[in-house]
C-alpha cells in the first residue's frame, strides 16, 4: 500500500510509518503549516488562508496516482481528506475535538469531514462520546508505545541513578486540563514529611509561573526534553505521577508504565480495555499522598506494580501489535474502496 500520514503529533505517524515501511509499504509524511496555531482564535482564523495555501502542493497528490490511503492526525486537518480522491482516516487526539465539537463554528465543519471519512479514530477513550455524537461508528484505537525503547532500567547497560535520592516525577505539563493541582498538593503533603525526597516537575504549561512561585524553593523544575531523552527522564524517578482531570492514560503514563515504574493517576474508563491497567488510582490530593507514602515505605510494592504495568502495556499498547491491527484495517478500507469504485464505474 501507498500511505500518506498527515501531521506527526506525538510521533504516532512516525512510529507506524517506520513499521509499515519495513513491511514493504510505501509511506510518506506531510506536516501542515502550524503558523498561527498558538494564537487567539480571531488571529488563527485570519491566518487560515495562508495555512490552506501551504497545503495546496499536497492536495494535488491526494489521488490514486500517488496514494491508496491517507491517515490524518488531528481533526482540523481533516479538511485535506475532503479534497482527497482516495479513502482517508481521521484520528482525533484531544483538544482538536474535545471542545471544538461543541463550538457552533467548528462543529458543522468537523461533522462534515467525519461523515466523509472512511473511518474516524480516537486515541483516548474520553473522546469517543463527543466524536460519536456526529460519527457513531468512531472507534477507540490505543496510542502506540515503543516498548523496546521504553524498558526497565535493569535492561540498560548502566545504572547512573543508583546513588540519587528517592525521586518523584510529575510527568505532565502544568496545564489545567491535566489536573496538576491535585498532584502538586498531594506531593507537597508527602514532601513536607520527607525533606530528603526529590521532587521533579516539568517546566512547561500555562501554570508554570504560578507553580514556580508556589513550589520553587522545594520542587525542582526541569526543562522539557526531546522525545529521545524521555526514557532517561523516566528512569531517573522512583514513582511517576500523571494526570487527574481527564481520567485517561496519556503517553506520559503509558511510557512510564512501559519502563516498569509505578504510576499514580486518575483512570475512569474501565470498559476501554479487556483488563484494567495496574495503577495507583487517585482522585484527591489525600489519595496521592497515601500512595506515595505506601510506595516510599514499601519499595517492593512499587517494583511489583511496575512489572505488572509493563506487562499490561505490552499487551494493550505495543506498537508492533497495534501496527498489525492498523495494517489490516488499512487493507480492509482500501479493498472496500476499490470494490465501491468498481461498482460505480
Amino acid at each position: 500500500m501507498r500511505i500518506l500520514y498527515v501531521h506527526g503529533i506525538n510521533e504516532v505517524a512516525k512510529i507506524y510509518g517506520n513499521v509499515l515501511n519495513r513491511r514493504g509499504h510505501k509511506v510518506a509524511m506531510y506536516e501542515p503549516s502550524l503558523f498561527g496555531a498558538g494564537m487567539p482564535m480571531p488571529v488563527k482564523l485570519a491566518m487560515m488562508p495562508l495555512r490552506v495555501l501551504d497545503m495546496q502542493h499536497i492536495v494535488g497528490k491526494l489521488n490514486p496516482d500517488y496514494f491508496d490511503l491517507v491517515h490524518i492526525h488531528w481533526a482540523s486537518f481533516g479538511m485535506l481528506g475532503a479534497m482527497s480522491r482516495v479513502p482517508f482516516i481521521v484520528e482525533c487526539h484531544g483538544s482538536d475535538v474535545r471542545y471544538r465539537l461543541q463550538h457552533p463554528f467548528f462543529r458543522p465543519i468537523l461533522a462534515s469531514v467525519f461523515r466523509r471519512a472512511a473511518a474516524v479514530m480516537c486515541i483516548t477513550p474520553d473522546l469517543l462520546p463527543v466524536v460519536q455524537s456526529v460519527r457513531p461508528d468512531a472507534i477507540f484505537f490505543p496510542g502506540p508505545v515503543e516498548t523496546d525503547r521504553f524498558v526497565p532500567l535493569e535492561q540498560t547497560q548502566s545504572h547512573p541513578y543508583s546513588s540519587r535520592p528517592w525521586t518523584i516525577l510529575l510527568f505532565t505539563t502544568l496545564d489545567p486540563i491535566k489536573g496538576p493541582e491535585i498532584a502538586t498538593q498531594g506531593i507537597a503533603r508527602f514532601a513536607q514529611r520527607h525533606p530528603v525526597v526529590r521532587v521533579q516537575l516539568l517546566d512547561g504549561g500555562p501554570w508554570r509561573g504560578k507553580y514556580r512561585r508556589r513550589y520553587g524553593e522545594r520542587f525542582e523544575f526541569i526543562p522539557l526534553v526531546t522525545p529521545a531523552e524521555v526514557p532517561q527522564l523516566i528512569w531517573s524517578a522512583d514513582v511517576v505521577v500523571g494526570q487527574f482531570a481527564l481520567g485517561i492514560l496519556s503517553f506520559c503514563e503509558l511510557q512510564a508504565m512501559s519502563c516498569a515504574k509505578p504510576v499514580i493517576c486518575s483512570f475512569r474508563y474501565e470498559g476501554a480495555y479487556s483488563t484494567p491497567p495496574p495503577l495507583c488510582r487517585a482522585t484527591t490530593a489525600e489519595e496521592v499522598d497515601e500512595h506515595l507514602e505506601n510506595l516510599f515505605q514499601h519499595p517492593e510494592v512499587g517494583m511489583a506494580l511496575g512489572q505488572e504495568a509493563r506487562t499490561w502495556v505490552i499487551r494493550h499498547h505495543d506498537y508492533r501489535t497495534l501496527a498489525d491491527r492498523l495494517e489490516a484495517y488499512y487493507q480492509s478500507i482500501v479493498q472496500d474502496h476499490k470494490l465501491e469504485s468498481g461498482i460505480r464505474s
